[in-house]
């Protein structure tokens, strides 16, 4: 889960944390992929070799091995290469296997969201006799960003072990002018004869591979009259961006990589650079405001990818990371998102603000974190919150292996969640709780391409640090009523294999408070849950899709619910 600033005061106790090891070779980046090589074509030009680059599993500082992961170190990696692109276009491309044997006509090579259509033209994939795979699609007029993955099938190996994914980018136009500082290194930063906080620079143009503080595990703090920060082709910075509270608009755009793999992972809750996200803010509740990001790479940061966004416009960004803690993208109020990438080792899409508009989200959930979170607190709002388009290309979770109405005792939800917070859609929000109740949330258009383990975890639980002292520990607060409200609409995906939860948790006896008030044994969280789900396909193990309606609810969805007041509403129409 995300570090929650009620958990602040805990840092010191929780740092370091002695959960994960490099294992093996230690990897250094930028990486030329090993695995594959990609060429492609736009239009009628010439073929042109990409740059592919390659991020492992626990062979980093900034993502050691975890046990508890199911992956292999070493072996488990995503490649990914970044095509320019132009709107209304044909793009080709041709893709080698660098390791064991060719792709052949048996790994059934596909692309992954199965359904992309663009411009009414579903992209195809041919396997040439040679072993190289031919993939042909099309930009529709209005491109702005497009990513998706390379999938097959091979025993151990396959898309799903050995990820390659391709982002297609828009052109970003280099910047130009006397206001621009052009960074190569380090230095470029500390030359005294060209200070960058001088005016009239208000531009950075981070150009090849840049190492911050010359140790690339360091955290910029970016001057205040910097208000564009550009990444090109050839950029791969290594290190994290800090900055400073602003009234104007920061825009932060390319197609270059933002790289945190050389921070350390144990110490991603210290209070030092280990502990920032990859884009933060030095502002004392830590927001980034007024932010428009285009187009970068956020590459095997070993913390949250950002802080939350208020009052921002993101568009093509990509976030890569593997561990828990590892979180995507936070968005808080008034923020749209279009055509992003998630691979995350936790939390993908922080929807937590209102009101948040998320289109043309494609996520690869790794074996922890829910693919959209509702909220960890009481402070989620979600009115008039939008997601249209949501492609769940795969997740990698080993747990819940039960659904779990009883709350666990203070002193060990935060550290054995039980995996509650794995879900394509999950709520781990607590007592007091409004949500939706404005204007309900409505989450529509998506697919989940595998089988879930969960595709509702929607719950009001107690704060999982109520180990720590705080008012929402107090019985005064647990005792007092949530309300839910959300539309789910246009979902199709595979039957869960553990029991869907909706509903209200009860809490265990004894259950202490911080102010030593006494609970009643047993006693339930209660309010009220209203859940619309619309046009609810699920795919049986036999291949035939059922429709959620009133009297398969619990049998076909496997949605199991607990509570006082808790309404599933099932309705099925023309999607």
């Amino acid at each position: 889960m995300p570090l929650l600033a009620a958990l602040a005061g805990l840092a010191s106790a929780q740092c370091p944390q002695n959960d994960g090891q490099v294992v093996g070779e230690l990897r250094t980046y930028p990486r030329p992929s090993d695995n594959y090589t990609v060429q492609y074509q736009i239009g009628n030009g010439d073929w042109t070799t990409a740059t592919v680059y390659i991020s492992y599993y626990g062979q980093t500082t900034g993502s050691p091995y975890r046990t508890v992961s199911g992956y292999t170190a070493g072996t488990t990696s995503m490649s990914f290469t970044s095509i320019p692109a132009r709107a209304n276009n044909t793009v080709q491309l041709r893709v080698t296997k660098l390791f064991g044997t060719p792709f052949q006509e048996s790994d059934h090579v596909s692309l992954r969201p199965s359904v992309r259509l663009v411009a009414g033209k579903r992209a195809g994939v041919i396997t040439r006799s040679d072993g190289t795979v031919e993939i042909s699609t099309f930009t529709a007029p209005n491109f702005a960003g497009e990513q998706f993955i390379l999938w097959w099938d091979r025993g151990t190996d396959g898309g799903g072990v050995e990820g390659l994914a391709f982002f297609l980018n828009p052109p970003y136009p280099e910047p130009t002018g006397n206001n621009v500082k052009i960074v190569k290194s380090w230095g470029d930063l500390t030359d005294p004869t060209s200070p960058v906080n001088a005016l009239p620079i208000d531009t950075l143009d981070f150009e090849g591979q840049v190492e911050l503080e010359n140790t690339g595990k360091a955290v910029y703090p970016v001057p205040a009259n910097i208000v564009n920060v550009f990444f090109g082709p050839t950029a791969w910075v290594q290190g994290k961006l800090q900055f400073a509270p602003s009234k104007n608009t920061t825009t932060i755009n390319g197609p270059g990589v933002l790289d945190g793999s050389l921070f350390n992972y144990l110490r991603r809750d210290c209070n030092d650079d280990n502990g920032a996200y990859s884009l933060t803010s030095s502002g004392a509740n830590g927001n980034l405001n007024h932010f428009v990001v285009d187009g970068i790479i956020i590459s095997d940061h070993n913390h949250a990818a950002t802080d939350p966004f208020y009052n921002s416009t993101l568009n093509n960004v990509k976030t890569i990371s593997w561990n828990s803690n590892n979180d995507g993208l936070r968005l808080q109020d008034s923020t749209t998102v279009t055509n992003v990438f998630v691979r995350s080792g936790d939390d993908s899409l922080m929807i937590w603000g209102s009101p948040v508009t998320v289109t043309n989200a494609t996520v690869w959930q790794n074996y922890n974190g829910g693919v959209v979170n509702l909220g960890w607190l009481n402070n989620s709002a979600g009115d008039n919150d939008l997601l249209d388009g949501l492609y769940v290309v795969k997740m990698d979770w080993l747990t819940p292996v039960a659904d779990q109405w009883t709350a666990e005792a203070p002193g060990t939800s935060g550290s054995t969640l039980n995996g509650q917070n794995n879900g394509v859609f999950v709520s781990l929000m607590t007592p007091t709780t409004s949500f939706g109740q404005l204007s309900p949330p409505v989450y529509r258009n998506i697919l989940v391409e595998d089988q879930p383990r969960v595709l509702f975890s929607l719950k009001i639980i107690p704060p999982v640090n109520c180990n720590a002292p705080g008012p929402a520990c107090n019985a005064a607060t647990l005792m007092q009523p949530s309300h839910v409200s959300l539309n789910i609409d246009n979902l199709y995906s595979p039957a869960s294999l553990v029991e869907n939860s909706i509903g209200f948790q009860t809490l265990p006896d004894p259950y202490p408070t911080q102010t030593g008030e006494t609970i009643p044994g047993g006693f339930a969280l209660w309010g009220t849950m209203n859940v619309n789900l619309t046009n609810i396909s699920i795919r049986q193990p036999h291949g035939l899709a059922l429709p959620l309606v009133n009297f398969d609810g619990a049998d076909v969805g496997k949605i199991s619910t607990h509570g006082s007041v808790v309404n599933v509403n099932y309705s099925f129409g023309t999607p």
